[in-house]
């Protein structure tokens, strides 16, 4: 009578087989389940241009948002507003409204974070303005340079020579990285009785979201700056951009690329990383192969 292990161990094998590739083409982050946390234009559904990121800010502790830097750059804030209304309107618990001033532009931007965790009642900006009595003019994206170097790093887990801020231009450059973001754009205006414009808002915002299997709480990032009433708002949106450029690396830091598991263990050492290779791959070879070993023996 064949014993189990002569009857199952190509089952077994195989599927020790499957577990063990599995895991060496794993990264350390999904073996270990961590929530990602990303920045997005949309809030109910993926826009496909999410920047996975690691949060620097308690997005949910108010005398932690209310401590953001007062200098950002060359930016200083110049006066923080009463959010009480705006909590009430966005079912908000944390609020950060804030005027930032720079010595090259005579206009000012506003800086919000508000935080809510009543998805039924937070009214983006797209639903917000026009409630206010603006009209929308214009809707897309922009690209926002972040303008900090922290954005510029080498893999948490890889192997890199170079050191300071050389080595991580060259990493950079070598992997083709990518140091900007995506924010939604709106253009709105308010309009007189008799149809002239009044005023007119460049709006920049994005989404900070957790999984919505860990989090219910909803938090904006917005900045806007009165533009012209009429002609080109280019330069109001080149300050906003250069605003949230500055703000970005003070609430987040990049989610660093991630080397696979296989690489991580023959980084280890030429002979060390081979053999913890090998003896991962050995064990479900010698169960599928148990049979014709035996008997052999």
């Amino acid at each position: 009578m064949r014993s189990f292990l002569e009857e199952y161990s190509r089952l077994v094998g195989l599927l020790l087989l499957s577990f063990v590739f599995i895991f060496l083409f794993s990264t350390p982050s999904m073996i270990l389940a961590k929530t990602i946390t990303t920045i997005d234009t949309e809030l109910s559904r993926a826009s496909g241009t999410a920047t996975p990121v690691r949060t620097l800010l308690d997005f949910g502790n108010n005398e932690h948002i209310q401590a953001f830097p007062r200098q950002v750059g060359e930016w200083t804030a110049a006066n923080d507003y009463n959010t009480t209304q705006v909590a009430e309107s966005l079912g908000a618990e944390v609020v950060l409204l804030r005027a930032y001033k720079h010595p090259k532009f005579y206009q000012p931007v506003i800086f919000l974070i508000v935080q809510s965790n009543a998805r039924s009642s937070f009214h983006p900006p797209i639903v917000c303005y026009p409630a206010m009595g603006y009209e929308i003019e214009e809707e897309g994206k922009a690209k926002i340079e972040v303008q900090n170097l922290s954005w510029v790093e080498k893999p948490l887990y890889a192997a890199w020579a170079g050191e300071g801020t050389g080595g991580e231009r060259a990493w950079a450059a070598s992997r083709n990285f990518n140091d900007t973001i995506s924010a939604k754009k709106l253009v709105v205006v308010k309009k007189a009785a008799a149809g002239e414009v009044t005023e007119r808002l460049v709006v920049l915002y994005f989404y900070v979201k957790e999984s919505p299997f860990t989090s219910e709480n909803i938090t904006l990032v917005r900045v806007s700056a009165l533009a012209p009433t009429k002609g080109s708002y280019d330069g109001v949106l080149g300050v906003t951009k250069e605003f949230l450029g500055e703000s970005v690396p003070r609430m987040f830091e990049p989610r660093r690329e991630e080397e696979r598991v296989i690489f991580i263990l023959l980084d280890l050492g030429s002979v060390v990383g081979k053999v913890a290779v090998g003896l991962l791959l050995l064990l479900p070879l010698l169960l599928l192969f148990y049979p014709q070993i035996k008997r052999l023996i």
